[in-house]
C-alpha cells in the first residue's frame, strides 16, 4: 500500500465504511461471548473467565468481544476504541450503528 492508498483508506469516510461493513460479519456468532484472560502472578497461574449474553429489546448482540486485563471491554467492530463497561459499550454501538437497532433494523 502506498501513501495515497494509506491516505485514502485513513478518511474517516473510509474508517466509517469499513467499521459499518463489519458491523455484520459474513460468518455467524454465537449469542453467549466468553472472554478468557491469563496470567502468572507470584508463581501463581491466574484464569478468568468473564461470560456475556447481550441483549437489546429482546435481540441478540453478536460478535467478537473481549475483556482485558485491566477490565476494559472492546468490540470487534469498533476495535479501537475501550469502554470502561460491557454497558458503556452497548450504548456505543446504539449510536454508532442505529439502523441496527431501529424497530424494523436487521440485527
Amino acid at each position: 500500500m502506498d501513501k495515497r492508498q494509506l491516505a485514502a483508506a485513513a478518511t474517516p469516510e473510509a474508517l466509517v465504511e469499513h467499521v459499518t461493513g463489519h458491523a455484520h460479519p459474513s460468518h455467524p456468532h454465537e449469542p453467549v461471548v466468553t472472554s478468557t484472560r491469563e496470567v502468572t502472578y507470584k508463581g501463581h497461574h491466574i484464569v478468568i473467565r468473564t461470560t456475556y449474553q447481550i441483549e437489546v429489546d429482546g435481540h441478540s448482540v453478536r460478535g467478537h468481544m473481549g475483556v482485558t486485563n485491566d477490565g476494559q471491554v472492546h468490540y470487534h467492530a469498533v476495535p479501537n476504541l475501550s469502554f470502561a463497561s460491557a454497558v458503556d459499550m452497548v450504548k456505543q454501538l446504539i449510536d454508532t450503528f442505529p439502523d441496527d437497532f431501529d424497530e424494523g433494523g436487521g440485527r
